[in-house]
């Protein structure tokens, strides 16, 4: 029950976040999101780098809403973009995702009503968050693979890469689901 609290919370924070226009509000929400980073115990130096990691990905963002709107909203909106970042960066430091898995399944609890089963909610989720850092592990192995073969990495050669990319994907997938049918999760 603390867990789904939590993470209902963590919804209505970050989703509020987005909804603050006042550059006052937003200085209080970044020093809240600083007390929670030291309250939970979060390495500030591996928030610095994941803020780094994300950071073009933030401006692309306010690069495109400045071109679409004006620049106030744009920087605004990529005040917002790290906010949001840096909370759900400290949220998936201290959640598990067995217990983001978990905490979805009881959320769901009464989707029971109309006969769906959320223990089968419980593993697509933790399935999904597992594969992130999975995918990601395949995707460097197979531009690594691509570099040594002479092949550049560019838009050019992306059918190259995306193809070695799909299989290797379907590889771990057909992996995930003999794994559950051996441990006889079947489905009816």
């Amino acid at each position: 029950m603390k867990n789904s609290i939590i993470f209902i919370l963590f919804i209505i924070y970050t989703t509020t976040i987005f909804f603050l226009d006042d550059v006052i509000i937003l200085l209080i929400v970044f020093i809240i999101n600083l007390i929670l980073n030291f309250l939970f115990k979060v390495k500030i130096s591996d928030t610095i780098r994941y803020i780094i990691k994300i950071l073009p990905f933030i401006l692309l963002t306010v690069i495109i809403n400045w071109i679409l709107s004006n620049y106030k909203y744009s920087i605004l909106v990529g005040i917002k973009l790290l906010l949001v970042c840096h909370i759900t960066y400290i949220y998936s430091k201290t959640t598990s995702v067995r217990k983001i898995a978990n905490t979805i399944k009881n959320i769901c609890y009464p989707l029971k009503i109309i006969n769906i089963d959320t223990k089968d909610i419980e593993v697509m989720v933790c399935i999904s968050l597992s594969m992130i850092p999975i995918l990601k592990k395949e995707f460097n192995q197979v531009k690594e693979a691509c570099m040594v073969k002479g092949i550049k990495y560019n838009i050019k050669n992306i059918k190259i890469i995306l193809s070695k990319l799909l299989i290797s994907i379907l590889k771990r997938v057909n992996e995930i689901e003999e794994s559950l049918i051996s441990k006889g999760y079947v489905e009816e």
